[in-house]
This record gives structure tokens, sequence and C-alpha cells, in this order.
């Protein structure tokens, strides 16, 4: 995971698990992009980074704001939970390229649903939709990044994630229990 910004708060380590504020995570990624794009426009017009900002600023932040209100949605959705929030973000099941951890996972959660009934929020994501950029945000890790996402997310922070593999469900509840 990337290192969070101090103005936006530290991460936090218990156990072996960093713990992440979502909306931190959000805010750098949108900097970071933000940054990549000042540097492209610069490079392309032969401009410093500077002279963008100063002649394309109001533009590029709403191109950043247009680009992002999807996932600002989500997050701000899944923060306002007071109950622990399952996030799975997974390969749309009516599009053409199937996902088979995907499939596979999906009676795991399934399982958690019939066990925790209310006590937790299910909320899920297809890669497509543009909510599904979510997955870059809480993914900052090295290495391949396949799908599906499922996150543990509990009063805004990212207590856990898994990527590109089933999640059985007695990982899930090792994280779900302590905070029910």
């Amino acid at each position: 995971m990337g290192k969070i910004d101090e103005r936006l708060g530290k991460a936090r380590i218990r156990g072996d698990v960093k713990i992440q504020r979502i909306k931190a995570l959000l805010s750098l990624h949108q900097q970071a992009f933000k940054q990549k794009v000042v540097q492209a426009f610069a490079e392309k017009h032969a401009m410093t980074m500077e002279q963008v900002l100063k002649s394309q600023g109001v533009v590029i932040d709403h191109y950043i704001h247009s680009k992002y209100k999807y996932v600002e949605r989500a997050v701000s959705e899944i923060t306002e939970f007071k109950r622990p929030v399952i996030l799975n973000i997974r390969r749309d099941p009516c599009g053409e390229a199937v996902c088979k951890i995907c499939e596979r996972d999906q009676s795991n959660v399934e399982k958690l649903q019939r066990i925790y009934d209310d006590r937790i929020v299910f909320y899920d994501l297809y890669d497509s939709s543009p909510e599904g950029a979510l997955y870059h945000i809480i993914h900052q890790g090295k290495g391949e990044k396949l799908l599906p996402l499922i996150a543990v997310i509990h009063n805004g922070e990212v207590k856990k994630y898994w990527s590109g593999r089933p999640v059985e469900v007695e990982e899930y509840r090792e994280y779900l229990d302590l905070l029910i």
C-alpha cells in the first residue's frame, strides 16, 4: 500500500495489517492523477508545471472532478454506513469476459450474507462501472492486479483487502467478528 500524506492522516498498523482511511486514499489518488495530467500537458506544450497550473488549473480541476465524481459518491456512501462494509469489486457477470475467481468467490460472499445478515453492508461494484476505479485506489500494492478485490471497511478505514483469489469465510470472519 502507498504512503499516506501526513495532511491526510497517517496509516496505522495493527498487527500485520495496515489500516488506511478510504477518503485519504482517494485524495492521494486524485493528487497523483492531477500531477500526471499537469506533467503531460506541460511536456506537450513546452511549459513548466507552474505555468500549466496558472493557465489551465481551473480546467484541470474540473476534469479531475468529473473523472472522479462517481468514485467520490461511492466513497461517501461507504463511509456513511455505521456497520462494517464488504466492498466487492468484481467482473460484470453479464460481460463477455468471465472471471472464474469472481464466480468461485461469490459463494463465500453469499455465505457471509447468511451468517451476518443485516449486521454488515455488502457493497457490490463491477469493474466496468465508473465506481470500479475504487479498485486502483485501494489496491496500491505491487504485482499483478486481479479481480475480485474484496475489502473490509469500517468507519471509513480499509481494515483489510484481498485481490485475485477467493477468500474463505473464516478469513473474512477474522476481521468482521472484531467489528461487530
